[in-house]
């Protein structure tokens, strides 16, 4: 399924578990509002000069998939579920690295031309264009940006199934955003989370530099420290920051926010994360799935946690077991 994880063949097998309050729906849409902040344009002279971005597949459908949750479970009606792109602000921010603003004038007609068309090879699932990418994306830093046809290459690549395609995806986002990967790049993303402005983009690249291993360990402690942030916002970019990074110590705390966060963006963004959307191992996201299975029947989860667990036990798996607990606890034995 790669990066489809919520399917509408197994969503609601009933609709009587999820009916919110009027006031739930209210706050909830109040939370994906601000989810979908404008970033920095990645084309301006200015690279702090934000921009509305409304073809940023990652914020409108993680945004809308969960409005279409809450709307739908207060009508009483199943939901369509769509595609993975699992960061709200994370498919076309701000381009600068190593504190250097890239002109227009910068662009090499030349570099771009091949980044356009090694992504658009990339987005079809070709492994040979995902080789190329990480070879040669480096030099595209400074002397390329963002397009809208770079931008749905990138986003359709990170929604495929196979890790090496997204990982090259990822390398591309950080070179037309102009943030090198090394220490440099990493002290300007660094200084850009400081402005609340632009701190979902900044979490997102953070994320991509530890999974690109630009020192993984720190980027995790400091996207981690953004976990407990005030802005809802602000915690479901961290949790999709983590999931990019993709070690097995960034899987501890997705499942502390998918069981402990009061916000359902935060919990639905965890749980999908650690099912489809991040940048696991088949292995990792079993680790996971030990967690699912054992809170299936936790009367302290909410109906919709109890359905994103299913969800995310059906994407793990493979399999659709329903709502019988002791299957999914015989299959997870099964399959350790």
């Amino acid at each position: 399924m790669g990066f489809e994880p919520w399917r509408p063949k197994s969503w609601h097998s009933s609709t009587e578990d999820l009916k919110p309050a009027d006031e739930d729906v209210i706050r909830t849409l109040a939370e994906i509002e601000k989810a979908s902040t404008p970033l920095p344009s990645a084309t301006s002279e200015n690279p702090f000069q934000a921009q509305a971005r409304p073809n940023s597949p990652a914020a409108v459908n993680a945004a809308w998939r969960t409005a279409a949750i809450a709307i739908g479970a207060a009508a009483g009606f199943a939901i369509i579920g769509l595609n993975f792109l699992n960061h709200p602000g994370s498919t076309g921010q701000s381009r600068r690295g190593s504190a250097r603003v890239i002109s227009r004038s910068s662009i090499d007609p030349a570099r771009q031309a091949e980044a356009e068309q090694l992504l658009q090879k990339l987005s079809t699932g070709d492994t040979a264009a995902a080789d190329q990418v990480l070879a040669v994306s480096a030099s595209w830093t400074g002397k390329t940006h963002r397009t809208p046809a770079s931008e749905q290459s990138m986003g359709a690549a990170l929604n495929l199934p196979d890790l090496h395609i997204r990982e090259a995806a990822l390398q591309a986002e950080l070179a037309l955003d102009g943030v090198t990967m090394d220490d440099s790049g990493l002290k300007f993303v660094e200084r850009s989370i400081e402005d609340p402005q632009y701190r979902t983009w900044s979490l997102w690249m953070l994320g991509a530099l530890g999974n690109r291993g630009v020192d993984p360990v720190h980027t995790t402690k400091a996207i981690s420290s953004y976990l407990a942030d005030a802005q809802v916002d602000v915690r479901a970019a961290a949790v999709n920051a983590l999931s990019l990074v993709g070690s097995d110590d960034t899987i501890p705390p997705l499942l502390d926010r998918f069981r402990n966060d009061s916000s359902p963006v935060v919990q639905e963004r965890a749980a999908c994360s650690l099912a489809e959307s991040g940048m696991y191992s088949h292995n990792s996201r079993m680790t996971a799935a030990a967690s699912f299975v054992s809170w299936l029947d936790d009367s302290s989860l909410t109906p919709a946690q109890h359905e994103w667990a299913l969800h995310a036990l059906r994407d793990i798996s493979g399999q659709d077991l329903g709502r019988d607990t002791t299957a999914w606890r015989a299959w997870y034995e099964g399959a350790r």
